[in-house]
């Protein structure tokens, strides 16, 4: 009768790595209040101020993100 082959490996278990959670600070409850549709209208906003010319809509909706969530840039 023939035998199973030997396991010569051991599985092991990975541990997953915790990865934080980036916390909530009184300066981001501000940024926590700004809507999508502020940032959809001054994306819109920086897009028509170039006449439409270059850029991206990525970059102009990061670009918008970044003005309204930072407290010294409003």
């Amino acid at each position: 009768m023939p035998r199973a082959p030997k396991k010569t490996e051991k599985t092991e278990k990975k541990t997953p790595i915790a990865r934080a959670k980036p916390s909530r600070r009184a300066t981001d409850q501000a940024s926590a209040a700004v809507t999508e549709v502020e940032i959809s209208r001054l994306a819109y906003q920086i897009f028509e101020s170039r006449r439409g010319n270059g850029g991206s809509p990525l970059d102009d909706w990061l670009e918008a993100e970044r003005l309204l969530r930072t407290p010294d840039a409003r």
